[in-house]
């Protein structure tokens, strides 16, 4: 079989999971990569297939396109929010290039929160929660009283992109309409001609679902639920997210068959109305979603895999990725073609002390690669870089010492089993037993104690 050359367009643990897959494929699949630092995880996979690998701005679409061209690329996966709302995909199509990832018109249902509500107001209203956008600072009490008047709590958005760290809740992190006032009021002046998305908090159980798209078609790959807080027991500020688990199936323990259905809805409708406006979406269209005890509620939408969620997807994606990149290209999605294996699965990032914010230094850790194959559990290498004598470190063998290289997520570790529990508990042991450091992580995520909270709170609101 001809070898068939992948670009990866970022650095991330997401992108390392990319990486792994497409190595792992086999059929002459050579992987390329551009990435802002040297991912090790990235590193190893574009050597051991023979492919390239430049240290570059992933968001900058004439070095994607330039060094996508320079390597007769066969397809180029765009798959992280910069990119996309850079127009990198633009760039690539412009070149001829087979480049799978929403244009910067299809990405808009990410960086622009504003767009995305309206267009489900539109498009599924008995789906959208009560809002408001507010462009003027004087505009604020007024729309804020609104909910007040409702006795309906709030969540504060800003309209483009912040990493998953821009969101604020009420009480959680807002504990009255007027901090609430006053976080709106400093996003629009922190954030001069954007909007401020304000919205009905929704009593409820939030999760997401991975669209797979051709533009056309869609796949949706098993429901996920992410713990986007950064302290044991949902506490403490919101984060890129700390892990997330799924099922041995398509929905989650406290979902029912028509709430899938009635999520595939609206990826399905919304994938319809961008074809019809040519906007170009093809990859991942990643739904946000609350189960509540009035059925499912729209939170937001992704133009791209989650990370972490993504971590849990490809452990059980039984087609090739490689398969299903070309798919999403030629226009034959289906499911048929692209299934996952009914597998649990459990992954926990590790990040500094000081995360969500900055740490005053880099941190060294260790961790034993084989070791942790042995127990079945899966390294995903993120935000740091290798920290032996020659600033590069594979693992393998003898395990790796690496190194923190901003405030991000450093490593994260995923397990598959029967059952979410064991997969969590599979993680923890092997955190314990084979890493080295002085990072942290939620050794909750996925546990039994987690899950049986999650069920008496779906109880609770009457689901």
């Amino acid at each position: 079989m001809a070898q068939k050359k992948f670009l990866i367009v970022g650095g991330g643990g997401r992108e390392a999971s990319f990486a792994a897959n497409l190595a792992r494929d086999g059929n002459g699949t050579s992987v390329y990569a551009i990435m802002p630092h040297e991912n090790p995880l990235i590193a190893r996979c574009v050597r051991e297939t023979g492919g390239s690998y430049l240290l570059g701005d992933p968001g900058d679409p004439d070095a994607v396109s330039e060094f996508a061209s320079l390597h007769a690329v066969d397809y180029v996966f765009v798959n992280a929010d910069e990119p996309l709302a850079n127009g990198v995909t633009d760039a690539l199509l412009a070149r001829g290039l087979r480049a799978v990832g929403g244009t910067k018109a299809a990405a808009r249902i990410e960086w622009d929160k504003v767009y995305a509500m309206d267009l489900m107001g539109r498009i599924c209203p008995e789906y959208t929660p009560y809002y408001k956008v507010v462009s003027d600072a004087r505009r604020v009490g007024d729309a804020i009283s609104d909910f007040e008047s409702r006795d309906v709590q709030l969540v504060v958005k800003p309209q483009g992109l912040t990493g998953g760290k821009g969101v604020k809740v009420m009480p959680e992190h807002l504990a009255t309409y007027d901090a609430c006032a006053e976080y709106a009021e400093q996003l629009l002046e922190s954030h001069p001609g954007e909007s401020v998305l304000l919205v009905e908090r929704l009593d409820g159980i939030e999760f997401t679902i991975m669209g797979l798209t051709d533009g056309r078609n869609l796949v949706t790959a098993p429901a996920t639920y992410d713990y986007p807080y950064r302290f044991e027991g949902d506490s403490g500020p919101g984060t890129g997210g700390m892990g997330c688990f799924a099922d041995s199936g398509a929905k989650l323990p406290f979902m029912s068959d028509s709430d899938l259905a009635d999520c595939r809805t609206i990826m399905s409708r919304i994938i319809s109305h961008m074809g019809s406006e040519n906007l170009g979406f093809t990859g991942v269209l990643n739904g946000g979603f609350f189960r509540t005890s009035r059925g499912i509620r729209f939170m937001e939408f992704n133009s791209r895999f989650g990370d972490p969620e993504c971590l849990n997807v490809l452990s059980v994606l039984s087609t090739p990725l490689s398969e299903v990149i070309s798919r999403m290209w030629d226009g034959t999605v289906s499911d048929q073609s692209i299934s996952f294996a009914r597998r649990a699965t459990v992954n926990k990032y590790l990040v500094a002390k000081e995360y969500p914010s900055a740490s005053p230094e880099a941190v060294d850790f260790e961790v034993d690669d084989d070791k942790m194959g042995e127990l079945g559990v899966t390294v995903y290498y993120a935000s740091c870089v290798g920290a032996d004598d020659h600033g590069y470190n594979g693992g393998g063998t003898s395990g790796g010492r690496y190194r923190t290289i901003k405030k991000s997520r450093a490593v994260a570790f995923s397990a598959t089993r029967d059952t979410i529990p064991d997969a969590s508990d599979a993680v923890n042991r092997a955190i314990e037993s084979h890493f080295r450091g002085d990072l942290e992580y939620r050794s909750d995520i996925g546990s039994a104690k987690s899950l049986a909270r999650l069920m008496e709170r779906a109880e609770f609101l009457g689901m």
